[in-house]
């Protein structure tokens, strides 16, 4: 991955995600591969199209844990770790649904049901899925949280300060904060300079 670091700054985090995610995607074919012929194998007649389903749910777990605690970690979802989950399985069902639309035309519409040729489709429905998948996480499932928007930042700025000249105003007017100031605001009068040491033990004393 230092290769990364030659490329421009906004490109550098979508590259080192890029590859984790590639990595993950090859141990996750692999488990995928793995579980299906495992299945079409080890079962007697079972169903391609149903062995595609179970050898997916399997590896979306995998995919899932990899994704949340390796790939994308360094974005803090701005969801709940369930709804998180259900987006990731949703779009994983949409990608299942390509995959299984390959299988299954290799199946019923081609009419080619050996190993070698409904691995072919699967491995090509793998790689579209794969794409698919990758887009969807970085944009719906593990976008990150939202910056606050610019004018809620300064909106409570312009909040800080005006209350900051209202407390100004009042002790240059009166000489204190008032017997209604919180003890928030009599410290952040003292520490603005705005209370004399003596003012200060007066009225935080008050407050007690």
């Amino acid at each position: 991955m230092r290769l990364v670091r030659f490329l421009p700054e906004r490109f550098q985090q979508l590259a080192h995600e890029a590859l984790k995610f590639g990595l993950v995607g090859i141990l996750n074919t692999l488990i995928n591969l793995a579980v299906f012929n495992a299945l079409l194998i080890g079962v007697h007649d079972v169903g391609r199209v149903k062995a595609n389903f179970v050898a997916t749910a399997v590896a979306t777990v995998f995919a899932y844990l990899m994704s949340r605690y390796w790939t994308f970690r360094n974005r803090p979802s701005d969801h709940s770790t369930s709804r998180e989950f259900v987006l990731f399985v949703i779009f994983n069902v949409i990608g299942l649904g390509i995959e299984s639309a390959l299988i299954g035309g290799t199946v019923y519409i081609l009419g080619t049901n050996s190993i070698l040729a409904v691995n072919i489709a699967k491995v090509l429905g793998l790689g579209i899925g794969t794409v698919f998948r990758f887009w969807a996480y970085r944009t719906f499932v593990f976008r990150g949280a939202k910056p606050a928007p610019a004018d809620a930042v300064a909106l409570a700025e312009a909040d800080d300060l005006a209350e900051s000249e209202a407390l100004a105003a009042a002790m240059a007017t009166t000489g204190t904060l008032g017997v209604e100031a919180t003890l928030e605001e009599i410290e952040a009068a003292y520490s603005d300079g705005l209370l004399t040491e003596e003012q200060f033990t007066e009225l935080t004393a008050s407050q007690r």
